[in-house]
């Protein structure tokens, strides 16, 4: 009865092992980010316009160079919630991971 026991246990952790995707960060966002990526080196967070409030995370700091924002702040944005912009291996695209 152990044995069965132990059997459908180790079927059951070898199972969820099996079906968790490799690399990918327990939690993630892809609001206000850009670019693809390799590693968290491919990915910067570049703030624009005044305020502090707009922030991507991109491997494309040229293409925001002059961008110009409202002077607001976005609460709701990643940075403010306990993200930090990196690269989200999995899917290969820069983002705001947790």
């Amino acid at each position: 009865m152990k044995l069965i026991f132990f059997v459908v246990g180790l079927t059951l952790v070898l199972f969820l092992v099996g079906c968790s995707p490799r690399g990918m960060p327990a939690s993630f966002t892809f609001d206000w980010s850009d670019g693809s990526c390799q590693s968290n080196y491919d990915c910067n967070d570049l703030e624009f316009g005044c305020g502090g409030g707009h922030i991507i995370c991109t491997n494309d700091t040229e293409k925001y160079k002059n961008s110009a924002s409202t002077c607001d702040i976005v609460t709701k944005h990643p940075r403010f919630n306990g993200f930090k912009c990196g690269c989200v291996e999995a899917e290969n695209k820069c983002g705001w991971i947790k």
